[in-house]
């Protein structure tokens, strides 16, 4: 058995028609047919590095590390499959956790990094900043409104050179993916780890995929690298985001497919597990918010999972489950003997359709030690059992609980009507803090937030 696990950042899953279908997404929406779709799986750790700490540890890095380097002394489990006899490659695009001495592709027995996104210092030529399309990213930009911040400015240099579809980032990605398995499908067993930033802004998908969300003449700021915060946009320019995002996504659809498609053309779908998933959402002016490191909506911490088995049955299921699951279900399927560090449950079970039974609850939280944001926010969390999802403030008690099988929109407060609920979950909050290594500081700290 092979594993290829394809990650892409900031996918939201209603860009998915079985999860809403506000995107185009021909290839995965019939990749999906064949999988098993888990209908509620949500992120751990947060955001985007400690999320990659948990897929390369198993670890739960909530109450562990922030946004920074992995430390040479925490277990990864490529080793643990190297001790089994595994090949395992990564092959990603997205940055923040291989750049800066980060190191979260050690012990993998091979990785590629393709160079530019976002703020990556990668090109140094001179560039136009006072273009007419570079003033229409400076109106709606993070972190410095009205002028360009290192992320865009860097990634418009990094960009100018292309020429076609094939030369943007994702398209790279998952065509130096292809090239592996070319070379590559003749081991006995392998795990490919495929990471690809987008959609994560900067959203700039070629015309083509603009055009089918957006037709119409636009001549208005272009908001590719938004702010974080309360949404300064009115309904037009808000409408624009959304089209740009959407476009980024189908860009990312389309790529994808071109891995899929190979694999099937190598024949590769018979001894295969694939994964698909996103790492997080990103709020697109739902509750008056845009982007992430804010109010954990389900916009944000519910996303797509996917998983193809050459021996399961397609379905769809509602075992509940967490990011912190992938690893040790990567472990299982391998055979692999994986180290004390592995916390989560694997998923295997589930996929082979022996249970549908998954966690009690799903907890996520931003890294509360460390620097857990570039963005200097602070870590706020949720706590859910599938039914009730109780939002985590980054200061002080909880005040939101939302009932999502009447109100999956998260738009009725029911904290005040059913603190009982809101108790119940904090208390599991607690107690997931405790049993996975939370420092007593750090329980002692939630505990004082919400006394009984």
């Amino acid at each position: 058995m092979n594993i290829i696990h394809i990650i892409s950042d900031t996918f939201r899953r209603d860009n998915l028609a079985i999860f809403g279908g506000k995107g185009y997404t021909p290839s995965l929406n019939a990749f999906a047919e064949k999988c098993v779709v888990f209908d509620k799986a949500y992120v751990c750790g947060f955001p985007t590095v400690p999320i990659r700490g948990e897929l390369v540890t198993g670890q739960v890095s909530v109450c562990r590390r922030g946004w920074e380097p992995l430390k040479r002394d925490v277990p990864v489990i490529a080793d643990d499959l190297t001790k089994a006899g595994i090949v395992s490659m990564m092959i990603a695009d997205t940055p923040h956790h291989i750049n800066n001495g980060f190191f979260y592709n050690r012990g993998f027995t091979g990785w590629k990094w393709i160079r530019g996104q976002e703020g990556d210092h990668l090109e140094t030529q001179p560039y136009d900043y006072e273009s007419k399309k570079s003033l229409q990213y400076r109106t709606y930009t993070r972190t410095h409104p009205n002028r360009l911040p290192g992320g865009l400015g860097n990634h418009l240099k990094n960009i100018s050179f292309r020429q076609t579809e094939a030369d943007t980032f994702v398209a790279q990605t998952m065509q130096t993916a292809c090239d592996w398995l070319e070379r590559n499908h003749q081991h006995e067993n392998f795990y490919l780890m495929v990471d690809t930033f987008d959609p994560h802004e900067p959203w700039d998908a070629p015309e083509w995929y603009l055009r089918r969300f957006d037709a119409s003449d636009y001549d208005g700021p272009e908001p590719i690298y938004p702010p974080y915060g309360p949404n300064p946009m009115n309904a037009r320019e808000t409408e624009r985001l959304n089209a740009l995002y959407r476009a980024e996504a189908s860009l990312v659809d389309n790529w994808i497919g071109q891995l899929l498609r190979k694999i099937d053309y190598m024949g590769l779908m018979e001894n295969t597990m694939i994964i698909f998933m996103a790492d997080h959402g990103f709020l697109l002016g739902e509750h008056g918010l845009l982007a992430k490191n804010l109010s954990m909506y389900e916009e944000v911490i519910h996303i797509p999972l996917l998983v193809y088995h050459p021996d399961a049955a397609p379905r769809h299921t509602d075992a509940l489950t967490s990011i912190a699951d992938i690893p040790a279900t990567v472990v299982d399927v391998f055979d692999a003997e994986g180290g004390a560090q592995v916390e989560g449950n694997s998923l295997l079970p589930v996929i082979m359709g022996d249970t549908d039974t998954g966690r009690e609850y799903a907890v996520t939280h931003g890294a509360w030690v460390g620097g857990w944001s570039p963005d200097g926010g602070s870590p706020h969390g949720s706590i859910t059992d599938g039914t009730w999802s109780l939002l985590l403030e980054n200061q002080g008690a909880p005040k939101s609980l939302f009932h999502l099988p009447s109100d999956p929109e998260q738009e009725q407060n029911r904290f005040e009507s059913d603190t009982t609920e809101a108790r119940r979950l904090y208390q599991a909050f607690l107690e997931f803090l405790a049993q996975h290594g939370a420092p007593e500081a750090m329980v002692a700290e939630f505990q004082s937030r919400w006394p009984e």
